[in-house]
């Protein structure tokens, strides 16, 4: 199988030829290596940090966030990389959308309060399903028409916190905050399915967002206290004399310590009695105890803490004693985690796999684990650290390949300029062809973040395809709004509610001139000769586009 790593002419070119790129291109030599083979790392050019960036500024952009756009270009060049850098590292509740966007996405059902919206959906979920025993009378059909509405519905819901996501990685100004976003969301990451879907918005823009570039701990104690996580790896049927230490288990692989982190299957044991009678209520309804528990009883929007449920006998945790407190033993065990050396070194790695190299440098990790622990896991401090490294400004000439959605969300940002799109749909499809769709990972590992996941012959294909697609101006998405961004809830009897069909056809577009695009023009001083001489062949606009969306340089970031 030929890799993206090293395709040979043929291969590359026949898949540019099938494509209809340009008879001309069969004539070009074969394209520059796709990704740059582990090696010593470059010494950064003299200047530091700002000198790097002025030199490739798109290469910096792309690092710190999701790519390149005219305007973040001229911020750039107006403030310098450490003053740029400087802001992008505080957190920023307000992404400043495109006024329109900002109307919609706040309007989304999905961006309802969890307990105003879950409750009800449960409840007639649950309902339909009781009729059907009560009246064995009620027909299947009846029954499983309108459970499917309900899947719909939830489904739908699903897809709006997916498209909000792709608009703010399109247009959000706190785009490092942005991208980080998305790396915790791999990091904890929850599937979509069933009734977790509905919950995504949620998951995303108040347990994840708000944390992103804040204490380590605040995050892991919001995900810790969320239903969707609760839901996903069971701990919402962890109790008392019915351990479930699935949740336990991998909050120490992989939300905290990691292999090798010092962990005995004791600990992940103790851990799970520690968690338990931490659940959730998707009926939101008062939790009945005994008289004797209700000042230990807790409850915050879906999530309880019902002392009936929990083990009252004391554990021991990483060399720990917990004496059975309820809430208190929770919140001394997240302290317990967060700030153990493993969590640092497991954590920085990934950091720097992220945003640096596959194979991260020892030394550029040890210092971020200082920074951890000088901070008290300040997330802000410790990529401070990172960014600021000669080893990181040295690693803007040594690029990564980009994963389906740095590639897809980059290419985007370099053709769109300042156009707002109208359907976001078209770019959730991008990704699933991709083998990246949001929310999509079912096992609690996330997506990989290493390029040979993501380099196989099949990705090269489907990366000229999508390479085109955009190149050609995307026209649908401009087209109007989908239905599922306008869904309403499923009526009494089950009908999925009203919706506005978008029937009209997309607008016609003509291929954008992204030979004068501000993105391009800061880039190609950066592009090899095979890459340039390939550009200068090309038959038309189209496939000059998707050359450049296509080629080496732009592939890798």
């Amino acid at each position: 199988m030929t890799s993206l790593r090293n395709p040979s002419r043929r291969h590359w070119l026949g898949r540019l030829a099938a494509l209809g790129v340009g008879h001309a291109m069969l004539d070009v030599p074969a394209m520059a290596q796709m990704t740059a083979s582990p090696g010593p790392v470059l010494p950064p050019p003299m200047g530091g940090l700002d000198a790097a960036a002025a030199a490739d500024p798109v290469a910096f952009l792309d690092r710190v966030g999701w790519g390149a756009s005219a305007g973040q270009l001229q911020a750039l060049a107006r403030f310098g990389a450490t003053a740029y850098l400087q802001k992008q590292l505080q957190p920023d509740p307000d992404p400043a959308l495109p006024p329109d966007w900002s109307a919609q996405l706040a309007a989304l059902p999905v961006n309802q309060p969890l307990e105003v919206l879950i409750p009800p959906i449960v409840r007639q979920e649950r309902a339909i399903r009781q009729a059907r025993k009560d009246d064995p009378q009620v027909g299947a059909a009846d029954v499983e028409a309108r459970l499917k509405a309900i899947n719909r519905f939830k489904f739908d819901l699903a897809q709006q916190a997916a498209a909000q996501q792709v608009v703010l990685g399109l247009y959000a100004r706190n785009g490092l905050q942005q991208r980080l976003s998305w790396f915790w969301l791999n990091h904890f990451n929850v599937f979509r399915g069933g009734n977790i879907g509905p919950m995504m918005g949620d998951y995303t823009q108040r347990v994840i967002a708000p944390h992103a570039l804040g204490r380590f701990r605040d995050l892991l104690r919001a995900t810790m206290f969320s239903p969707q996580m609760l839901l996903y790896l069971n701990n919402a049927q962890n109790a008392r004399g019915h351990v479930n230490e699935n949740y336990a288990r991998e909050v120490m692989e992989l939300h905290t310590l990691g292999v090798g982190g010092g962990y005995t299957q004791t600990d992940v044991t103790n851990l799970a009695r520690v968690l338990t009678g931490l659940g959730v209520d998707l009926l939101d309804k008062p939790v009945r105890v005994r008289p004797a528990l209700r000042a230990d009883l807790w409850q915050q929007g879906l999530v309880v803490f019902n002392p009936a449920r929990h083990d009252p006998d004391p554990k021991i945790v990483l060399g720990q004693t917990f004496q059975g407190r309820g809430l208190d033993d929770i919140d001394a065990v997240i302290t317990l985690l967060a700030d153990h050396p493993a969590t640092a070194r497991h954590v920085s790695t990934e950091l720097v796999q992220y945003f640096v190299a596959d194979v991260p440098p020892r030394e550029l990790v040890e210092l971020m684990v200082q920074r951890w622990r000088a901070t008290g896991g300040q997330i802000a401090e410790v990529l401070r650290a990172m960014f600021t490294n000669p080893v990181f400004i040295a690693s803007l000439r040594q690029p990564q390949f980009k994963d389906p959605m740095r590639y897809v969300l980059s290419a985007l940002r370099a053709t769109l300029g300042d156009e707002p799109i109208s359907n976001p749909q078209p770019v959730l499809g991008m990704l699933a062809r991709l083998g990246e769709p949001l929310f999509g990972r079912q096992t609690p590992d996330g997506y990989p973040l290493g390029s040979s996941a993501w380099d196989g012959s099949g990705q090269l294909t489907t990366r000229f395809e999508v390479a085109r697609q955009i190149g050609a101006g995307a026209p649908a998405l401009f087209a109007p709004m989908p239905d599922f961004m306008r869904q309403s809830a499923p009526s009494a009897t089950g009908a999925a509610g009203e919706t506005m069909s978008a029937t009209a056809r997309p607008p016609h577009r003509p291929p954008p001139d992204l030979a004068r695009s501000a993105v391009y023009l800061a880039q190609q001083n950066q592009l090899g000769t095979a890459t340039l001489r390939a550009l200068a062949q090309a038959d038309n606009r189209l496939s000059w586009n998707t050359l450049w969306l296509s080629s080496p340089e732009f592939m890798n970031a």
